[in-house]
């Protein structure tokens, strides 16, 4: 059984699973270009992996909707950080998106 955590966003909290190996083909160049959300690329990088991850319990958070809510560069690098953990693609306290 997959692991299952949380990510907030805009003040309100969706389970994410590991990414399937088609998720991760996808995304994997996007995490190293959000390794800093307080750049332009690094903004849609971390939007395409959370989009990914989301769109298997959460199809309505779509790449789309996530550009219209608010959210912070520190809640933005958090959620991607959760979601590498839970992938397995970094150890938890390892390094993470920059927000500042």
């Amino acid at each position: 059984m997959s692991e299952i955590r949380s990510i907030r966003l805009a003040g309100a909290d969706y389970a994410i699973r590991p990414l399937t190996l088609r998720q991760l083909r996808l995304v994997l160049p996007a995490f190293a270009r959000a390794a800093s959300v307080t750049s332009g690329e690094g903004v849609d990088a971390a939007i395409d992996i959370l989009a990914a991850a989301l769109s298997r319990d959460h199809p309505t958070l779509s790449r789309d909707a996530l550009l219209e809510i608010e959210v912070s560069p520190r809640e933005l690098a958090d959620a991607v950080a959760t979601v590498a953990q839970v992938s397995g693609l970094v150890q938890p306290g390892e390094a993470r998106a920059e927000s500042v």
